[in-house]
């Protein structure tokens, strides 16, 4: 009886031991499921310090009409855009993905993750079928024409100023070309980023009308990789927090072939990912929202006098800077618009806070060297003193 008792102990020590090694493995288990997967998807999406897309558009014959490696950091309510020219080829590549067809998708998802070290974390492909329904299910899109806006294709003679896109007439907006050189390419991806960033912050600006009936149907339409939770998940994030912007383009050099006397952009590995760092690493920093950075005129859109230079004053004491003041094409705007020209909607948003919360339009035109231009219109004379 006296010599059992140590190992009565010992069996005891033992069972506990047991006891404990299977509830820390039960607990690490959970954890692992809660935040990469399954019930979990809530407090991943929220406080992933960053989650990754890649977004694909292709026409129903499967041409590439643009591509947009998307990363969200959902803690900072930052999110970058990094398009990519369907005119695009790789370093090791002689084909431009245009060219690859329907095997641009799976070129496009290798050479990023060997130039950029990382896979993203979900992938979604968009048919042209399916972009003109994403359209028509969230009533179309406004979209503000000026002057040099491009506004005829051969299906469309579009009114300048506001118009209303439906999901045919969109996606005639964003793939058509009037010819086939780089420049075309270069200026259409514009109205592709104007676009998309204007859908983007629609479910912020429409977060009251938007159904989860329409998020979920909206996944229908699309070929995604992400699960049914964290696709509701993600919306609902993107309806309820207002998310600040930044667009880039995958670099590319021109490149003419002397045979067939086209131009194609080579990427090189390491261009490709030095721009990339340094737009992410910058769209994150303090100087991303620093108004002394920013490039903005002042148009004066009525016929009063004096209005672009009020308009600059009280931008600039807001610490934002204007370039140059002026008069618009027109004396007859009855608003005041506020357009985004480079993509930082941080610029955009901190505008419209001083203009009382006038609406933003992304007319981005990356040739006007300018983060934003400012039409004062009839509303604004009451502010003047």
């Amino acid at each position: 009886m006296v010599d059992s008792f140590p190992n009565q102990k010992s069996g005891l020590l033992r069972f506990l031991f047991l006891a404990t090694s299977v509830i820390c493995l039960i607990a690490a288990v959970l954890f692992a499921y809660r935040n990469f997967g399954g019930f979990g998807s809530e407090t991943k999406i929220v406080s992933a310090k960053k989650i990754t897309f890649l977004i694909h558009l292709q026409s129903d014959s499967d041409e590439m009409i643009f591509s947009v490696f998307f990363e969200l950091y959902p803690k900072e309510k930052k999110a970058a855009l990094f398009f990519i020219n369907p005119l695009i080829a790789f370093e090791n590549e002689t084909e431009s993905l245009l060219e690859k067809k329907g095997d641009a998708v799976g070129v496009l998802e290798k050479q990023l993750k060997d130039t950029l070290g990382v896979s993203p974390t979900y992938t979604v492909s968009v048919s042209e079928t399916g972009f003109r329904k994403i359209i028509d299910l969230f009533g179309g899109i406004e979209i503000f024409l000026d002057p040099k806006s491009p506004s005829e294709t051969l299906g469309y003679k579009r009114m300048k100023v506001l118009y209303t896109l439906d999901g045919e007439d969109a996606y005639d907006y964003i793939s058509f070309l009037p010819d086939q050189k780089t420049l075309s390419y270069v200026q259409r991806m514009d109205r592709q980023e104007s676009l998309f960033l204007t859908f983007l912050e629609s479910f912020h600006e429409k977060r009251e009308t938007i159904s989860k009936a329409n998020i979920l149907y909206l996944q229908t339409l699309v070929k995604s990789s992400i699960p049914s939770k964290d696709w509701e998940t993600l919306f609902d994030f993107l309806k309820k927090e207002k998310i600040h912007f930044g667009i880039s383009e995958l670099p590319g050099e021109p490149i003419l072939r002397t045979k067939s006397k086209d131009e194609y952009l080579k990427a090189r590995q390491e261009t490709v990912k030095v721009a990339f760092q340094k737009f992410s690493s910058e769209l994150r920093s303090v100087y991303f929202s620093d108004g002394d950075r920013a490039r903005i005129e002042v148009l004066n859109g009525t016929a009063k006098n004096g209005l672009a230079k009020y308009g600059k004053s009280l931008l600039n004491e807001k610490r934002l800077k204007v370039l140059s003041v002026g008069n618009a094409w027109g004396s007859d705007f009855s608003k005041t618009m506020i357009l985004d020209r480079s993509g930082n909607t941080f610029y955009a948003d901190m505008i419209s806070e001083t203009f009382q919360g006038r609406k933003v339009y992304h007319v981005l035109r990356k040739d006007l060297g300018l983060d934003a231009s400012v039409i004062l219109g009839e509303d604004f004379q009451g502010n003047r003193p």
